[in-house]
């Protein structure tokens, strides 16, 4: 797997096929900014799994909340950047395909650790 991150790839994809305006490039960075983050949420959702052990017991991993808006702050962003459809639809099949295998990841541990200590 490389190294590239998700936020590398998406700002590569955008300035190799349009010749963005100043505002655009910032837009095009806070929109790799989340990316970042994103991922380091996803991350700690694979790690934890999407039930997490709160102060007053299991409540739902607070980084699938700030993922989702991540995401949706994500999508707006882009959307902001008028970018042809197809290129648009590229990108949220990169971005969805990612959280997707979190969630994935993340759902496979929790029944991991549901399910293993039986027979």
């Amino acid at each position: 797997m490389s190294n590239t991150r998700r936020s590398d790839t998406f700002r590569n994809e955008i300035t190799d096929a349009f010749d963005l305006d100043p505002d655009h490039a910032r837009i095009v960075d806070q929109a790799a900014r989340i990316l970042d983050e994103l991922a380091l949420m996803e991350s700690a959702v694979s790690e934890y799994g999407p039930i997490v052990q709160g102060r007053y017991g299991p409540q739902i991993n607070p980084a699938l909340e700030q993922a989702d808006k991540h995401r949706k702050t994500f999508m707006a962003l882009l959307k902001s950047l008028n970018l042809p459809r197809e290129t648009h639809a590229e990108i949220v099949d990169m971005t969805e395909a990612a959280a997707s295998k979190a969630r994935s990841d993340a759902a496979r541990k929790a029944a991991r650790a549901r399910w293993g200590n039986r027979g």
